[in-house]
């Protein structure tokens, strides 16, 4: 099956992790008007991370593809509680 994903980047207003980027890749199914799937990210590894989506926003994928985005992705995903108190 082929699938379209989009990544959409969310406005971080904690003064906290403003030098953070978080947001959601949206999976959509090929003929689909409607996101099946959504991918959460947010990170401090901003020019890492943007790289990654520069290699894959708009992009065409097969579901192996989607498999290895959503890998990738997972190391992007650090949410506050999963962070130290210094963060």
């Amino acid at each position: 099956m082929k699938y379209y994903i989009s990544f959409i980047e969310e406005c971080i207003q904690h003064p906290k992790y403003l030098k953070y980027t978080g947001g959601r890749i949206e999976v959509y199914k090929k003929d689909s008007p409607y996101a099946s799937e959504e991918i959460r990210w947010f990170t401090w590894k901003v020019k890492k991370f943007w790289d990654f989506r520069d290699k894959w926003d708009m992009k065409d994928v097969t579901e192996e593809q989607l498999k290895k985005v959503k890998k990738i992705s997972q190391g992007f995903c650090k949410y506050p509680t999963q962070l130290s108190r210094n963060a």
